[in-house]
């Protein structure tokens, strides 16, 4: 757990995806400073983010709470320690919600732990996708706060072990910027046919962005038979465009750099071209 690390996870995981990201690690930040000020937590000087025993956050947002009660009615309080300016954030209950999501993101971290156990101790891909499905218990298709949070979360692991598998590089372009980087469903997660297949490594091909929504959108797919790029007959409409020769007509038949371990499953390969593929 660190800094970097808890911004990412309310950044793609987080219910609202509110940009709140920033405001919770400032939150984790005034706090930092001011529990040294205190006799009540002892955090022995390490920063929240060092604390993986979620019983002693719950006593700083308990602790929290009290002392937001006493600065309410003008008493003193540990937010008189420090940064004098930060009092605005304890009272409009940043810092209660920054902890929550603390807690969130250690619980998190933990299943992305025994998430790799499982991935490393499983050698089918499709077991490995069961195992993770319940792991994440991503059993519902409900649009609820709580369905919509651990799908998020199966999707964030997918992306994590699809990049592990492509080296950080796009397929394609050999792009490894990681922000740019996606991990593309061959067969998509809304195919409800296909449910078991969702967190399949054999499922996933990492590219950038603008091969992803190309792949995502049908207008290129990958040949089963040797894993080179066709361009659809709709995107081939913009050949004479000055964009087409350098982003498309460049990546026509070329084959994509293999992962790792998990190779496109070609049966999936297959139903990308014959079901989302538009034209020939």
């Amino acid at each position: 757990m660190d800094r970097k690390g808890f911004i990412d996870f309310n950044t793609r995981l987080s219910a609202e995806n509110s940009g709140k990201a920033d405001s919770y690690a400032r939150a984790i930040q005034i706090l930092d400073n001011v529990l040294k000020h205190q006799d009540v937590v002892n955090l022995h000087g390490q920063s929240l983010y060092s604390v993986t025993d979620i019983s002693i956050i719950e006593n700083v947002l308990n602790l929290v709470k009290e002392e937001v009660k006493k600065m309410k009615e003008n008493k003193q309080n540990i937010f008189d320690y420090g940064n004098p300016n930060q009092r605005s954030y304890p009272l409009n209950n940043f810092c209660s919600a920054a902890l929550k999501s603390l807690m969130d993101y250690a619980v998190y971290e933990q299943e992305v732990i025994t998430a790799d156990r499982i991935v490393a101790q499983e050698h089918d891909p499709q077991a490995i996708s069961e195992k993770l499905i319940t792991h994440f218990d991503i059993t519902k298709e409900g649009e609820d706060k709580i369905s919509q949070t651990k799908r998020r979360k199966g999707q964030d692991y997918f992306r994590r072990m699809i990049l592990v598998n492509y080296g950080s590089r796009c397929a394609l372009t050999g792009i490894n910027i990681p922000q740019l980087l996606i991990a593309s469903h061959i067969i998509p997660w809304e195919d409800k046919t296909h449910k078991k297949e969702r967190l399949n490594p054999c499922n996933g091909i990492c590219l950038s962005a603008l091969y992803d929504k190309a792949f995502d959108k049908g207008l290129i797919t990958i040949s089963p038979d040797d894993y080179t790029v066709l361009l659809s007959s709709a995107l081939r409409e913009y050949e004479t465009q000055e964009y087409y020769a350098k982003h498309f007509g460049s990546i026509s038949g070329k084959q994509i750099t293999m992962p790792t371990e998990y190779k496109p499953n070609c049966d999936f390969l297959a139903y990308h071209r014959d079901r989302i593929f538009v034209g020939k």
